[in-house]
């Protein structure tokens, strides 16, 4: 039968080892029916209270550092090909569903990066040059703008267009 002190033994060896420590196969159903039967004490004390606390505390602190330790045996597995142990059956699903996903990432990228590059056709550039000169002016921008005829200009988008139409502009293409 599952006691708080065998719950924060379980805790202890977890915390202190590297490898993901044995565990008894029902032992989530264990944790469940211990927190079932210590909250059905219907006149709880503060140390009834206090104990369920540090109960809870500790079985959150054993899955988390499980946790991490199946985070790490998934790029070690990744890598070597080597099966973990000691997974509880929960674990085991976690523990393939993130291996699944790392090995398709590795190979996408190994796709990505072994695929010839195509080089993409030299961008064709738009260049503007100015067909009539036309007087100094300022433009929305504030900015005082001289075009003579054949400068080849960059200009915003909304005088650039205006001057197009008014055939002050026009495109050529490099």
């Amino acid at each position: 039968m599952l006691t708080f002190d065998k719950i924060r033994d379980l805790e202890r060896k977890e915390r202190e080892s590297k490898q993901l420590q044995k565990l008894p196969a029902a032992l989530i159903d264990e944790m469940k029916e211990y927190v079932e039967r210590r909250g059905k004490i219907k006149e709880k004390s503060t140390l009834d209270i206090l104990e369920m606390k540090n109960v809870n505390d500790s079985i959150k602190r054993i899955f988390e550092i499980r946790e991490k330790k199946i985070m790490d045996l998934v790029l070690f597995s990744a890598r070597t090909g080597n099966p973990p142990e000691n997974l509880l059956p929960s674990e085991e699903k976690f523990f393939h569903s993130l291996l699944d996903n790392v090995k398709s990432f590795r190979n996408s990228l190994k796709t990505e990066l072994s695929a010839p590059k195509e080089m993409p056709e030299k961008e064709k550039k738009i260049i503007y040059k100015v067909r009539k000169s036309v007087p100094d002016f300022v433009g929305p921008d504030m900015k005082i703008y001289k075009l003579s005829e054949n400068d080849i200009v960059d200009l915003p988008e909304d005088i650039r267009e205006l001057l197009l139409k008014e055939g002050v502009l026009e495109r050529v293409i490099e």
